[in-house]
């Protein structure tokens, strides 16, 4: 077996313990279902049964992996319905202060062919939605964790809302008249929805990624997020909400994978999935705004401000006014590059053993513009133009497209110059960091011995440790760097070219630095 395999079935084990007191006071084959909120509810067969249970062993469930530190992020999860042995046919508001009346809760359907009640289907993923979520960092609250628990949808709503929950999650299960019809949707308030409409971008944001995780992790057909303006635990949400109908129990494939341990450690996943991309997509966006408040007063002074970020064990990544600038001496990122792709021949002009190595150490550490001037020449056999042709091939084979180098260092009378952007710079620490360019740990080594500070490096704690590469002409202030926050390791590169004031440029620098790392610590 797997060990996701095996992950899955330690999860699935444990929530089913947690289960086994409630399905053991249910009886089995129920025909007293009531209309759900969406439709008429199919007859069960009788003599129909729930699986079998497992109970953990004491090694299994010690076995378990432990939970990851907390993300700060509450989610309301809602199993709809409960057992009809409950009572919650009276009459609730559909909304706060609207004059419609309906039913607290209802029953819920049942799976034509598996006979299992919706409301007992969506209790167990959605304790199996708890622990994945937990176990993820997630802090997770349960609008009820057994099938007897009476409590309206209103209600429901409004215990999210006053747990402070982030979003809220309604769990459920659908069905037809029509047995061929198959697969999930999500549900939200539309935008016109006099109750919930200011909340419809982000429950759609919400809707569409746990939807599209959700079908992607069990196979099953995405029928999209519609809007539903008649639901009373969606009219009640102060925070972004969304049911996500899991499939249709009226449907053979449908309901007989829903029935299935592994599938349903599978929709678990899917949902989480789709939990982890809406705060990552957020995420991003949030570090936007963060990184365009920072440069904007340099911005709205006519300097052209490019700025890239990157968390790097996620990949994630904020792009601002991405595009090919004057380098200054961020160029020697890539001739430290081409030089220890052709290291061995070019040891052949060395005066000393090791003499190449320390020209890049120079020429990283310390800026030295010679050392990179007499690289380039040895990289063209004494030829300058073809150095910088081998300096080109290399960003070219390596996926720099927007990184050129068209004079020498100091030659400011020359017809061309020496040209980057901040995603060609993010990509080259990221090769370095994951060692895929020969040289990388040297390089590495050589960046984190930088002796020009001022910027990056300046707006973090002084602990922390960085690689990077600055860039400085009359009108140009770059810098580029790897921070190794305790939260994980992070890209920040930043191009800033025709400056009115260089030194306003290395303090908005240093200040957008700092925004940064303050981001990346909190999250």
């Amino acid at each position: 077996m797997s060990g996701r395999g095996r992950t899955r079935q330690t999860k699935y084990r444990r929530v089913l313990s947690i289960l086994l007191c409630t399905v053991l006071l249910m009886g089995c084959g129920r025909t007293d279902m009531v209309k759900s909120e969406r439709g008429e509810i199919p007859e069960q067969k009788e003599n129909q049964t729930v699986p079998d249970l497992v109970i953990p062993t004491e090694s299994e469930e010690h076995a378990e992996e432990e939970p990851q530190e907390s993300k700060g992020i509450l989610i309301a999860i809602d199993p709809g319905h409960q057992s009809p042995e409950i009572d919650m046919s009276g009459l609730e508001q559909n909304a706060p202060g609207s004059n419609e009346m309906k039913a607290k809760a209802t029953g819920g359907t049942t799976g034509t062919f598996s006979g299992i009640p919706e409301y007992e289907l969506n209790l167990e993923v959605s304790l199996l939605l708890r622990a994945e979520l937990e176990d993820r960092g997630y802090d997770v609250i349960m609008t009820r964790d057994d099938n007897d628990t009476a409590i309206s949808n209103s209600e429901r709503a409004q215990m999210a809302n006053d747990a402070g929950a982030d979003i809220a999650v309604r769990i459920h299960a659908n069905g037809s008249e029509d047995q061929t019809v198959n697969g999930a949707l999500v549900l939200i308030g539309s935008e016109e929805n006099p109750y919930v409409g200011d909340l419809y971008e982000d429950s759609l944001s919400l809707g569409a990624t746990v939807l599209d995780s959700y079908c992607q992790e069990t196979g099953m057909k995405n029928l999209g997020v519609q809007t539903n303006d008649t639901m009373t635990g969606i009219n009640w949400s102060d925070i972004p909400v969304i049911i996500l109908e899991m499939g249709f129990m009226t449907n053979e494939q449908d309901d007989l994978n829903m029935a299935d341990d592994d599938y349903r450690i599978r929709m678990a996943e899917g949902i989480a999935n789709g939990i982890d991309t809406y705060y990552s997509e957020n995420r991003l966006n949030e570090l936007e705004e963060v990184i365009q408040t920072a440069i904007s007063s340099e911005s709205e002074n006519g300097t052209q401000v490019s700025v890239y970020a990157e968390k790097i064990e996620s990949g994630q990544s904020v792009s601002v006014n991405n595009g090919p600038m004057q380098s200054a001496s961020l160029i020697k990122l890539f001739i430290a590059g081409s030089v220890y792709e052709q290291l061995d021949a070019l040891r052949e002009s060395e005066a000393y053993e090791n003499e190449t190595e320390e020209l890049v150490k120079d020429m990283l550490s310390v800026s030295d513009n010679t050392a990179a001037n007499t690289l380039v020449k040895r990289l063209g056999g004494g030829n300058v133009e073809k150095g910088m042709e081998t300096v080109n091939s290399f960003c070219t084979e390596n996926g720099y497209m927007d990184t050129s180098m068209g004079r020498l260092m100091l030659d400011l009378d020359a017809e061309s110059d020496n040209y980057t952007s901040v995603q060609d710079c993010g990509k080259f620490l990221k090769d370095i960091y994951q060692n895929k360019l020969q040289g990388s740990q040297k390089m590495l080594e050589d960046l984190k011995a930088q002796e020009r500070t001022s910027k990056i490096p300046a707006g973090v704690p002084s602990e922390v440790e960085t690689a990077n590469k600055t860039g400085e002409l009359d009108d140009v202030e770059n810098d580029a760097a790897i921070v190794y926050g305790d939260s994980g390791a992070y890209i920040l590169c930043v191009i800033m070219n025709d400056l009115q004031d260089t030194a306003r440029g290395r303090d908005a620098i240093k200040k957008l630095s700092s925004n940064v790392y303050e981001y990346m610590e909190k999250k």
